[in-house]
């Protein structure tokens, strides 16, 4: 889509006179604009080139603060639950209401942010780890959502964001639902990009060769094992860190079997993986991918968010992954695992 100037404009109450400014929801640091607010009024005229995640924030005593939008489309309990969150648009988008107390501000806005507001609480794009059948008959539903809203911005990236989950076909099938103005947006052209540098369906992981606290190299699979269980982590991770206990069980009671259990380390500082490491004592291979490579592998292996575990066969073909984690997943590392080891 073409840039356009839009409107925001706010008539509230709640938030001290001063400077407020508009960021990226997960970019917060760097405002893309700022404007007065004074009395409660305020408007920014921002030029867009497609509809983004937005915050607006402002600081209040030292402490930096956003502003809280009750989600309108949620019947008797939209005076209840809030957001931080919202689609910046094409149009004019108004905001009233009190950001000092529920149900804090209501906005006006289109399309994209009843979108965002009546998907709050589905997780829109994401399939977690649902056996086949309940896999395929999500996807069915996300698909279908596409088809009525071609033009959103907003379900196209959740379905980026949770790339990972899907095959490479399954990411063009989604991409090619999307409008022309969406496919051909800087959005849309980060998309095909991630799409073209994986690897096809089926194909072998990479074996990086990576350091270990002492420095010597170490293929990430193991081409003698029986299947080899990949672990993606960081030390800031705090569920990484909840699943060392549940790794450490499968580790005792499959070692020797013919599984290969790697834990492959993103955090960006050397020395703070070297300080979680001597702290977990995890009693299997560790390896962390250097801070220039880090971008590179979680392209090569699909993912955005941790942890990560990846299933392969001694070849590196993929067997299943698992993302975030879910106390009760060891149960089911335990029958996958069972189908492959003595």
């Amino acid at each position: 889509m073409a840039s356009s100037v839009i409107t925001i404009e706010g008539n509230i109450a709640g938030v001290p006179d001063g400077k407020i400014y508009i960021a990226d929801a997960r970019k917060w640091k760097t405002p893309i604009d700022s404007t007065n607010i004074k009395d409660g009024q305020f408007q920014f005229k921002t030029k867009i080139n497609s509809p983004f995640l937005a915050a607006i924030h402002y600081w209040d005593s030292s402490k930096v603060k956003r502003m809280l939008y009750r989600n309108h489309t949620l019947g008797a309990d939209s005076m209840q639950t809030s957001t931080d969150a919202f689609f910046v648009e094409p149009g004019n988008t108004s905001i009233n209401g009190d950001n000092s107390k529920p149900p804090y501000l209501r906005i006006f806005a289109g399309k994209e942010n009843e979108l965002l507001f009546s998907n709050q609480f589905l997780d829109f794009g994401w399939v977690g780890n649902l056996d086949s059948v309940k896999r395929l008959q999500k996807i069915a539903a996300f698909k279908k959502t596409i088809q009525h809203n071609p033009f959103s911005f907003f379900l196209l990236e959740s379905i980026y964001h949770s790339g990972e989950q899907y095959s490479k076909t399954e990411l063009k099938s989604f991409l090619s639902l999307f409008n022309t103005d969406v496919q051909q947006s800087k959005e849309g052209v980060a998309f095909k990009k991630y799409i073209a540098i994986r690897s096809d369906d089926n194909a072998p992981l990479p074996n990086l060769l990576l350091l270990t606290p002492e420095n010597t190299s170490l293929s990430i699979v193991d081409t003698t094992a029986t299947i080899n269980m990949l672990v993606f982590w960081a030390s800031w991770c705090t569920p990484c860190r909840k699943e060392v206990p549940l790794l450490k069980v499968i580790e005792k009671k499959y070692n020797g079997t013919g599984l290969k259990i790697i834990s492959i380390s993103i955090d960006e500082k050397k020395d703070q993986w070297l300080k979680a490491v001597a702290y977990e004592k995890m009693n299997w291979p560790q390896v962390h991918v250097p801070l220039t490579q880090i971008a590179d592998v979680q392209n090569q292996f699909r993912f955005i968010t941790i942890p990560l575990i990846i299933f392969t066969n001694n070849k590196g073909r993929e067997i299943k992954r698992f993302a975030d984690y879910d106390p009760d997943n060891i149960s089911a590392y335990e029958s996958l695992i069972n189908q492959y080891v003595r």
